[in-house]
C-alpha cells in the first residue's frame, strides 16, 4: 500500500509541472519563420544567403496572390467546362494560374499573371487604344477593361495595370469565343486583389 502511494505521489508531483505550463506554441507562419531566418543570414554577413532567402520568401508573396486570383477561375464559365488548376512559374518572375476550357471541340487556356515586373512594362501598351489601333490590332472592352488580339487566337486582358489575363485559343475556337469567355470572367474581383 505504501509503495502505491508513493507511486501515486510521485506521479502527481511529475505531472504538475507540465500541467502548468502554457500550451505549445502554434507552428510559425512559414513566411514570419523564413522572414527570420532572413534576418539570422543576414546578420552573419552572408548578403549571397540573404538574396537566396528573401526571393524565396517573393515567390511564397506571389504564390499566395497569384492562388487568390485562381479562384476567379471557375470550374466552369457558361457551357465551358475547366481542367484542373495549375500554377506555372514565369519567366519574368512571379508565378501564373492556369485553367483549359473545353466546349465541344473549342479548346481555351486562360493564364492570369498578377505584379511581375515584365508586366509593368507591358500593360501599360495594352490599355494604350490608340496605339493598338495604329499596330492594326482589334480592340475590344471587356468589362469595362481594355483587351486586344494578338494573331487569331490570343486574347489579352489588362486588368487595373498590375493583371494580364491571357486567352490563347488551342483548338477552334475562334475570336468572339475569346471575346465572349473573357467576358464571362469576374475582372471585377480580380481588380480587388492586392
Amino acid at each position: 500500500m505504501k509503495t502505491t502511494l508513493h507511486f501515486v505521489a510521485l506521479s502527481c508531483a511529475l505531472a504538475l509541472p507540465v500541467l502548468g505550463q502554457a500550451p505549445a506554441p502554434a507552428p510559425a507562419d512559414p513566411f514570419e519563420a523564413g522572414m527570420r531566418e532572413a534576418f539570422t543570414i543576414y546578420k552573419k554577413g552572408d548578403a549571397e544567403g540573404t538574396a537566396k532567402k528573401l526571393r524565396e520568401l517573393l515567390k511564397i508573396l506571389d504564390s499566395k496572390a497569384v492562388t487568390k486570383l485562381g479562384t476567379l477561375l471557375p470550374d466552369a464559365l457558361g457551357d465551358w467546362k475547366a481542367e484542373a488548376l495549375k500554377t506555372e512559374d514565369s519567366p519574368s518572375g512571379g508565378v501564373t494560374m492556369a485553367r483549359t476550357y473545353t466546349s465541344g471541340e473549342k479548346k481555351v487556356t486562360i493564364r492570369v499573371a498578377k505584379d511581375s515586373p515584365q508586366l509593368t512594362e507591358l500593360l501599360p501598351l495594352l490599355v494604350n487604344e490608340e496605339l493598338l489601333k495604329l499596330a492594326n490590332r482589334n480592340v475590344y472592352k471587356v468589362n469595362g477593361h481594355s483587351a486586344v488580339m494578338e494573331g487569331g487566337n490570343k486574347l489579352q486582358v489588362a486588368v487595373d495595370e498590375r493583371i494580364l489575363v491571357d486567352l490563347q485559343s488551342e483548338g477552334g475556337a475562334t475570336e468572339p469565343d475569346l471575346v465572349d469567355l473573357a467576358g464571362k470572367l469576374d475582372v471585377a474581383s480580380m481588380a480587388k486583389i492586392k
